[in-house]
């Protein structure tokens, strides 16, 4: 049984009785999330935008990176080879137009010294006449000079003039080993024809230790590992060979990619390592990943296609600790977003239950209002919130007001009314009920010198121990007349076993003033003596009054008996300190459940036959 005023308690018990109620979302987790969704929407926007832009922010600084790293080196490679290519043709067409005599060894070496000038990437400019005769412009750390070797028995030499006297286009040969340079050089070969006469070839040479210079100053920067491939299997430059690369001969021009001195690059094409990359890189770059030593390194690049027959693959790798340093500072972005998202929505289940009390107290009490447990509800406390505020003073005023209601009003037919919902449930028939009349013996001598406050008390507390045990059984209190009590059984509700729930209700009262007399004799009071009439049988029971006031109650001549049973009862029972008469019809409903005794027959005015009476004395 909860404590009064214990709303907490008292509200889990009747919302789980109520068929389904208890699947019902309450109000504190509708607010909470409620609130929690909209906070847990607003923040995953926030936060999916900020990891969405800072993600694509992160990848376009690492792709922008590449590009800038990658693009360097594309820049720089196309303009040696573009460079040397302007420089020798502008020098080939002035052989083939007559400007500068091929056959002129002053002309041509003024020509040439011309172009290196303007270039300071050709290393050396050369011009082999058809005859085999040479002539070739040198640059060295100084000045340029000009030497005429003998290349009739040179099988390069040989091998570009057959080439010259069977085409016409200019051609990038593959790289060489220049023992003189201790370098690897490209050549570019133009043939030379002057009104359809092969006159000889042109050839642009460039060193690739200078490119391998310009990849070390720019592994610095932007790109720390740049390189440059001839195909997929030979290395024409990279920052270990700007000083020289050991083993490079005629044979060997170029080191191969397989065993190269950087480990690294050494496994780019390695499919034991290679690895699909997560970060798809803007055309025409390609990537992969290449795991090493536990650790993982993207490879980015691109292919030159447009000078030497072999394509040229331009490219840098990054060591994916950097990478991953960008990745984890935005994942600590998210698990704080997260965090705070978290925070977010607890912080809104605290403010929705928060709100939701006030709320949840008043459900409590509108649930005990409508079962009529008023003696359980405590006044609402006030609140900060001026409609909430409102509210609770709206339903303590109200609660009140019912109180004073159910103190006029008989339990039983308040029940009644709120089960039915209207009077139309509540109009006048015919009913089987069991009738009680109550009434003080020597009233007038037991009043006698008191105040009308200690009247008011006297009869307050008698009445409070009649109506305890009437309603204990089920009855309705129907009025107070003076010091009489009237009760019935079997209407509003119909009771089949009503007259022994009236029996039952009378031993209650009996063995209730017997105890209050012990209190007052105690105190030098005066004993109460009551008489108790009950009586069975048809009455009319409804509402009787006017639209304006009204009252529910039996009448009829059944109603008439009890009354007079219970006046009766100072003749059967003179000394009895309780004395209940009840009818005959009364003792045939109680199955034996009760010792009774008969008195007598009792004549009743307006009935042709007399009606028998007994002494209620206990349970059988």
């Amino acid at each position: 049984m909860p404590r009064p005023g214990d709303i907490g308690a008292v509200s889990a018990g009747p919302a789980a009785g109520r068929g389904g109620q208890s699947r019902r979302l309450s109000l504190s987790w509708l607010l909470a999330l409620s609130f929690g969704s909209l906070i847990a929407v607003s923040i995953l926007v926030v936060l999916g935008f900020a990891v969405y832009g800072a993600a694509r922010n992160t990848v376009d600084l690492l792709r922008d990176r590449a590009d800038l790293g990658i693009g360097t080196l594309t820049r720089q490679v196309e303009g040696l080879l573009q460079s040397a290519g302007n420089q020798a043709g502008f020098v080939a067409r002035a052989l083939e137009t007559g400007e500068a005599d091929p056959g002129d060894p002053e002309q041509v070496t003024a020509l040439l010294f011309g172009a290196m000038a303007a270039d300071p990437a050709i290393g050396a400019l050369a011009f082999m006449g058809a005859d085999g005769r040479t002539l070739i412009a040198e640059r060295t750390e100084t000045l340029a000079k000009i030497r005429t070797p003998d290349f009739s028995k040179d099988r390069a030499a040989q091998a570009a003039l057959r080439y010259g006297r069977a085409n016409r286009k200019p051609v990038w040969v593959p790289p060489i080993y220049r023992p003189d340079y201790d370098s690897s050089v490209l050549t570019l070969q133009i043939p030379i024809y002057r009104n359809d006469r092969f006159e000889g070839m042109l050839a642009a040479v460039l060193g690739m230790r200078a490119l391998s210079e310009f990849l070390e100053h720019l592994g610095d920067g932007s790109a720390p590992n740049t390189f440059v491939l001839y195909g997929k299997d030979r290395v024409l430059a990279h920052r270990l060979m700007a000083a020289g690369y050991p083993g490079l001969s005629l044979e060997k021009p170029l080191p191969e990619l397989a065993g190269f001195g950087d480990p690294v690059l050494a496994r780019m094409w390695d499919e034991h390592w290679m690895r699909r990359s997560g970060i798809p890189p803007r055309p025409p770059l390609q990537s992969h990943l290449v795991e090493l030593a536990g650790a993982q390194y993207l490879f980015l690049y691109r292919q030159l296609d447009s000078y030497t027959a072999t394509p040229l693959i331009l490219g840098a790798y990054f060591d994916t600790d950097v990478i991953s340093g960008e990745i984890n500072r935005l994942l600590n972005s998210i698990i704080v977003g997260l965090a705070a998202l978290a925070l977010a929505v607890l912080l809104a289940l605290f403010i929705g239950r928060r709100l939701s009390r006030p709320v949840r107290r008043l459900s409590s009490v509108a649930r005990l209002i409508g079962e009529l447990r008023l003696d359980d509800i405590r006044d609402l406390p006030h609140s900060r919130v001026r409609e909430l505020d409102e509210q609770s003073n709206a339903f303590n005023s109200m609660t009140g007001a019912l109180r004073w209601f159910q103190a006029y009003v008989p339990r039983s037919l308040v029940h009644q009314l709120m089960r039915e919902g209207d009077l139309a449930s509540l109009a006048s028939d015919r009913r089987n009920v069991t009738v009680m009349f109550s009434d003080i013996a020597g009233y007038s001598t037991i009043s006698e010198g008191k105040s009308a406050a200690e009247v008011a008390a006297l009869l307050n507390h008698h009445f409070d121990i009649l109506t305890s045990a009437i309603e204990a059984e089920g009855g309705t209190v129907d009025k107070f007349i003076g010091d009489s009590v009237m009760a019935f059984w079997g209407a509003p509700e119909k009771q089949k076993n009503r007259a022994v729930r009236a029996c039952r209700a009378a031993l209650a009262i009996r063995d209730g003033i017997a105890a209050d007399n012990r209190e007052r004799e105690a105190r030098g009071e005066p004993p109460v003596r009551v008489r108790l009439g009950i009586h069975s049988g048809q009455a009319t029971a409804g509402n009787i009054g006017t639209p304006s006031r009204i009252n529910y109650t039996v009448i009829g001549d059944d109603v008439n008996i009890a009354q007079r049973l219970e006046q009766l009862g100072k003749e059967v029972s003179p000394d009895a300190e309780t004395a209940v008469t009840v009818s005959a019809s009364t003792v045939a409903d109680l199955d034996g459940l009760f010792k009774v005794e008969p008195v007598g027959e009792m004549e009743v005015k307006g009935r042709a036959a007399p009606v028998a009476v007994y002494r209620l004395v206990g349970m059988a």
